[in-house]
């Protein structure tokens, strides 16, 4: 069987498990047993595989079938330009956590200070914080999260990035493990309601339940993060959280109560739902 061959069977079999991307993630499974790029793909689709290459990617194109996320299969997942190391300890970084970074390198600008101490709360596999500081060089970054396991990943991912040295890990729960004054804080954390746990698709479901649940209204966490962070923010600085597309109007409230001289808005992700909500503080608390 030649790569062509065994592209377009990989390609039949997940396609009737639903998959709309079906053809993409058969040449991902196959690139990553080959470990070769699309380029070298396409010049080789009528050379002859192996019976183990063939045998190594059916048995990953089965975990495909049993809703085992692709990014758990290959160990990788690219966000914000840079490939990370992702596992089951770690939520998937997904695209539209990009307005995060996005916005925090852009305020980050303005902000017109020698040295920006950025928090990055919940950092899982630390996409966010390491997105961060490679875009960001003068920020000083701490990436926080309650799992051990995940700042192992977080651990791996600084190093590939060779930001061992401006990226702090800290083990904990929210800011607790926080004492210096923060300037920019950024957090993806769970914020799917309870209720609507059993309803998520069945791979999102494989991912850690510590990184989707956020309680039964979906922003107790928020609202106790964002507690914390009055005592720690600096007077000229800012704060970003990721929320559901329903919560924009509850969150917004939540932060308005919290910080009342602050200037709060609500951003839309490409699909113009409500995606985060950013705080600007620029006078003492």
């Amino acid at each position: 069987m030649n790569v062509k061959e065994n592209l377009h069977i990989t390609s039949q079999e997940l396609m009737k498990t639903g998959s709309p991307d079906a053809k993409l993630e058969a040449e991902v499974l196959l690139r990553h047993v080959l470990k070769i790029d699309r380029a070298t793909m396409f010049r080789d689709l009528e050379e002859n595989l192996s019976e183990d290459n063939v045998t190594n990617i059916a048995s990953l194109v089965n975990r495909r079938i049993q809703k085992e996320p692709l990014a758990y299969i290959t160990g990788i997942k690219e966000f914000y330009g840079l490939m990370f190391e992702v596992s089951e300890g770690v939520l998937i970084p997904r695209p539209e956590t990009e307005l995060l970074v996005e916005t925090a390198i852009t305020k980050a600008k303005l902000l017109k200070k020698n040295e920006i101490n950025i928090v990055d709360v919940g950092t899982g596999s630390g996409a966010i914080a390491v997105s961060l500081a490679v875009n960001i060089p003068n920020s000083n970054v701490i990436a926080i999260d309650l799992s051990k396991s995940a700042l192992e990943i977080a651990d791996e991912n600084r190093r590939t990035h060779g930001m061992y040295s401006r990226i702090k890990l800290r083990l904990g729960n929210l800011l607790e493990p926080v004492t210096e004054n923060i300037d920019i804080l950024v957090s993806n954390p769970p914020y799917i309601r309870k209720d609507r746990l059993h309803s998520l698709q069945e791979e999102v479901l494989k991912e850690p339940m510590l990184a989707l649940d956020g309680g039964e209204d979906g922003l107790r966490l928020i609202a106790e993060l964002l507690t914390q962070a009055r005592e720690r923010m600096d007077s000229t600085s800012i704060i970003l959280f990721e929320i559901d597309s329903d919560q924009g109007i509850e969150a917004s409230k939540i932060s308005k109560n919290t910080f009342p001289l602050g200037d709060v808005t609500v951003l839309k992700d490409l699909n113009n739902d409500d995606r985060a909500v950013l705080i600007e503080l620029n006078t003492s608390i």
